[in-house]
């Protein structure tokens, strides 16, 4: 398995791992009759530092396991694959926040919730771009 393939497993695993947790406590802090403020943003901040933590521990223990590969500097296969994949992942961000904007004009809700449902395209986007990566990797 070549090393961007193993970064893109590590990025969508530590998508998962992070942001599952995040969004049932978001959940259950929404549905409180009066929100802290303050520990949904330390609630935030915990999750994005413990994202990129846990991001950088994956990649580097990739790195370790595939260390001839990953020095190598991207061929024009694997630029194919990245513009391929963020094209798909583009696509799908734009079609997941103009559906959610559209649900925000046309409901009632608290604007925060729809600042979760916002992040949430985003994250799904980036699952999108690196699962799109790894079946290219796989196709060849």
């Amino acid at each position: 398995m070549p090393f961007r393939e193993k970064k893109a497993w590590a990025t969508i695993f530590a998508l998962l791992i992070v942001f599952i947790p995040y969004y049932v406590l978001m959940v259950q802090a929404y549905h409180r009759p009066d929100p802290n403020i303050f520990s949904l943003a330390h609630l935030a901040a915990l999750a994005l530092t413990s994202f990129v933590v846990l991001e950088l521990l994956l990649v580097f223990i990739a790195r370790r396991l595939s260390p001839e590969d990953a020095g190598i500097p991207r061929d024009e296969r694997e630029q194919l694959f990245a513009f391929r994949a963020a094209r798909v992942a583009y696509t799908v961000l734009i079609i997941l926040l103009v559906l959610i904007t559209f649900a925000m004009i046309h409901t009632e809700g608290r604007n925060w919730g729809w600042g979760m449902l916002y992040l949430m395209g985003i994250i799904i986007a980036e699952i999108v771009r690196a699962t799109m990566l790894i079946v290219q990797y796989r196709r060849g």
